[in-house]
């Protein structure tokens, strides 16, 4: 009787149940509260106002029922007219959506420890070794607008100890000596400066004209291009020398690119922005020699999101594997196992390029499927294999999810 969604209770009132045409029943706050007509547990979109929706009568009459048990009753509690079972069926809402998160979790993490130690590099070793032989540890966590803070004793129990070896070879710590007396205090200074204002620049008329075409707006392109947040079409097709020319003049302040057809250099010069977030790269000059990208140099911010077409398989890992401890939402365009040589179109191992990635923050992989095979059993497999090696990750195919393509 509670909304899987909110975890709290059903009523007849602000949370009525509704049922979303694909199914899925869903409270009408939680359907109020998303500024998109789509269903919160498939993302699949429909197209009149939540309140006009219909209920779901079943449940509102088992609301209605005078002789119904109290909540936390269960089934065969009920069948033998037991005034109380000795099981605990009355949990949390909190605690059951923990339950169903870590569902079979902890059983393959078991198998997954099990060699781990021989997995780590030499660095990772001496990490580990480092961690287990304190008495206690400060941590800090932040993420997505959050931070916790605890401390954990290191004892003779063997969960902490697993938890040390599990940090040290997922989460690629870096070493930074903290001096025993806090910092002095800051000498007063000037004020901060005032956040940069977005500045967007959209070149696709001209970024698809030839060398010798339209020269005075891409001179005018180029001046421009210092300072600018966002740049968006960039066919480096058309005027190689020129695009590449814009790409590093806007690289040091560059946030969000759109970028199509790149060759080597227009890509090593996207993977030198420094504060690069969002990027989407669409290319096919790459294949005879697919260049391999180098780790992020010290200070740059990584990307968030990615979306990648027709990138050729060694470019593409060797981009996640740089990105790989920032990158949040991962696009890719990948075909289900198949006879076709090439990756993209038909990959039966795309469990494998991921784990090799590294993608240690990745919390939604999106595959879509156009022009590429998709067999809804081999995607079912494809997808389950994923989900083994990016635990905690929101695997979905457009597909089978009918989740529409968002705007860049």
């Amino acid at each position: 009787m509670d909304c899987d969604i909110c975890l709290e209770e059903l009523n007849q009132v602000e949370r009525v149940p509704k049922i979303v045409p694909c199914g899925h029943t869903v409270c009408l706050r939680c359907l109020e509260r998303s500024d998109r007509k789509e269903c919160p547990m498939c993302r699949k979109a429909f197209d009149v106002p939540p309140d006009a929706l219909p209920n779901n009568f079943y449940l509102l009459r088992q609301m209605e029922l005078p002789d119904r048990p109290p909540r936390g009753w269960c089934s065969d509690c009920l069948a033998v007219a037991a005034p109380r079972c000795w099981e605990d069926h009355d949990v949390l809402p909190v605690k059951r959506a923990l339950r169903r998160h870590l569902q079979g979790a902890l059983q393959e993490a078991a198998g997954q420890l099990e060699g781990l130690q021989d997995q780590c590099q030499e660095e990772q070793a001496v990490q580990a070794l480092t961690l287990l032989t304190k008495k206690s540890w400060n941590l800090t966590l932040q993420g997505e607008g959050h931070e916790l803070t605890g401390t954990v004793t290191n004892t003779e129990d063997p969960l902490t100890r697993a938890m040390w070896l599990l940090v040290t070879a997922k989460a690629a710590l870096t070493k930074r000596r903290v001096e025993a007396r806090g910092p002095p205090p800051a000498a007063p200074g000037p004020a901060p400066p005032q956040a940069r204002p977005e500045r967007e620049m959209d070149v696709t008329a001209v970024s698809v004209t030839r060398p010798n075409e339209r020269q005075q707006d891409k001179a005018a392109l180029l001046a421009a291009a210092p300072g600018v947040t966002r740049l968006v079409e960039v066919n480096c097709d058309g005027d190689p020398a020129w695009s590449l020319q814009l790409l590093q003049r806007a690289a040091p302040t560059l946030e969000r690119l759109h970028v199509r057809h790149p060759r080597e250099a227009h890509l090593r010069a996207v993977h030198a922005m420094p504060r690069l977030r969002r990027l989407y790269v669409v290319g096919n000059a790459l294949r005879a020699q697919p260049p391999e990208l180098p780790a992020l140099p010290p200070g740059h911010t990584g990307l968030q999101w990615l979306r990648v077409y027709n990138i050729p398989r060694a470019t593409t890992q060797s981009l996640l594997r740089a990105h790989g401890g920032t990158l949040e939402e991962l696009e890719l365009w990948v075909g289900t196992a198949g006879s076709i040589g090439w990756w993209q179109k038909s990959c039966g191992d795309l469990h494998s390029l991921l784990q090799h990635s590294r993608l240690r923050a990745l919390r939604r992989l999106m595959l879509r499927r156009d022009w590429y095979s998709h067999e809804p059993a081999a995607c079912r497999e494809q997808r389950a294999e994923v989900r083994r090696v990016l635990p905690g990750a929101e695997v979905l195919c457009d597909t089978c999810d009918g989740v529409e393509q968002e705007e860049v």
